[in-house]
């Protein structure tokens, strides 16, 4: 049953690799045969200024992008684009006079109209033509455009911020994993990365802890959020996430949606496309809890399944600046927070090369793990600035005007890794922290 189970699943979700052109840009002659569900907002000046830097930024990111065929092209793009808009209001003009013309019974001048609509619609054609071929060859390459870089992302490796031993004694000498003490325990049964049951004192502490984080930012006032589990493609390449890669996202097959989980930055951003958040409601602060989806790419056990039970934050904000602080803050939040629980852990800056294109920095929560005698990454907070919110038209307003709402984004536990840390604390029981005890479920 379980094989039959496991073979469904996979026929299921599926990567895919059809995937040949943008569902989030559509080129100009396509826009009547297809939905344009948001367009976004492009504007590569600001990434043009300095060519230096966009070039070292996609080469730290090990990135393939052509950023001299997309400098050149913008140029004649713009132009093309330009004309397009003043041929169209020229046709526009010209259809006003013809009507106007029509009822004076002018026919000399009513043929020099028609002539130069004619002239007019010639032009259009080509240059709906050529800026279709444009924006395919130029402008949908350049969505993959990473995010600028923030100062205080570490350019080579990881920067460690905070660092702290564990409160509780190890008894695991022999550095078993967390499956095989999980078993031993009854506590755990793993069959694949798609394929296990946590059970008895494991379950209850995955609800513990889900318990636990959410009261802890219920007394911040986030506000809860329930969010979808299948999102559209327009959204996930909204959110910079490359649907060609195996590693990152999954699909349902014959279909144009995608299994993210609702406790992902897609689903929080699919509520908020072409959206405007009032200023006053700014900073805005949500969370929810929920399924996490993402393919297995090594076999680790608990560490890198296919599924986990997750908590996610998502903050707006008005700017760069105030984006940092709150940044900062809910730092210090992960910190105090994996203080109560007691285990080993370390905060770090990820390192360029690590990012996704979305994130400008990432800091992490790191766990270690006796078995794997390294630190594995269970929470992790993320700066995105306006990047996607460009892409999603998402905005807050003022009653003078409107801007591009600035994204903070977060996970803020990833449950089964740290069930799988506790495990390996322990080969003769299942320990589990103070500050969770008082919410396991009897």
């Amino acid at each position: 049953m379980i094989k039959k189970l496991f073979s469904r699943v996979h026929s299921l979700l599926k990567v895919n690799n059809k995937y040949s052109t943008s569902k989030l840009y559509i080129p100009y002659n396509q826009t009547s045969d297809v939905c344009v569900v948001v367009e976004p907002f492009v504007n590569l000046e600001n990434h043009l200024k300095n060519i230096k830097t966009l070039k070292d930024n996609v080469t730290l990111r090990g990135l393939n992008i052509d950023v001299d065929k997309i400098c050149d092209g913008w140029s004649i793009f713009l132009n093309v684009r330009n004309e397009l808009v003043s041929l169209n209001n020229e046709k526009q003009k010209l259809a006003e006079q013809l009507k106007k013309i029509k009822k004076e019974n002018n026919y000399n001048e009513l043929n020099k109209l028609k002539e130069s609509r004619s002239k007019v619609m010639a032009r259009l054609k080509l240059l709906r033509e050529q800026i279709s071929t444009i924006e395919k060859e130029i402008i949908i390459p350049s969505l993959g455009i990473p995010n600028s870089l923030h100062p205080h992302c570490p350019l080579s490796e990881y920067k460690i911020l905070f660092q702290q031993d564990g409160r509780t004694k190890i008894d695991n000498e022999n550095c078993l994993n967390h499956l095989e003490i999980g078993k031993a325990l009854g506590c755990l049964d793993y069959v694949n990365s798609v394929i296990f049951y946590l059970k008895n004192e494991a379950a209850l502490c995955e609800q513990a802890v889900i318990t636990y984080f959410n009261q802890s930012l219920d007394e911040m006032d986030y506000i809860p959020l329930c969010n979808s589990d299948l999102i559209k493609s327009v959204i996930i390449e909204g959110c910079g996430v490359d649907i060609n890669d195996a590693n990152k996202i999954f699909t349902l097959s014959e279909s144009n949606l995608y299994l993210v989980g609702g406790a992902s930055l897609q689903s929080f951003c699919a509520f908020f496309t072409k959206q405007c958040v009032g200023g006053n409601k700014l900073p805005l602060k949500l969370y929810t809890c929920g399924r996490t989806y993402k393919p297995s790419v090594n076999n680790d056990g608990l560490f890198t399944a296919a599924q986990t039970n997750a908590v996610e934050l998502f903050i707006g904000t008005m700017n760069e600046s105030e984006a940092k602080q709150e940044f900062d803050k809910t730092l210090t939040v992960y910190k105090h927070l994996y203080e109560n629980i007691g285990l080993e852990y370390r905060i770090v800056y990820s390192s360029v090369s690590t990012l996704d294109v979305w994130e400008s920095l990432r800091a992490q929560v790191e766990l270690y793990s006796v078995s794997r005698k390294d630190y594995i990454p269970v929470a992790l907070l993320s700066l995105s600035g306006d990047y996607i919110s460009k892409r999603l038209r998402i905005y807050w307003s003022s009653k003078d005007k409107q801007e591009f709402l600035h994204l903070v984004h977060g996970k803020i536990v990833d449950t089964n890794v740290l069930i799988g840390c506790l495990l390996e604390q322990n080969v003769k029981e299942f320990f589990i922290p103070s500050c969770l005890k008082n919410h396991i479920l009897l």
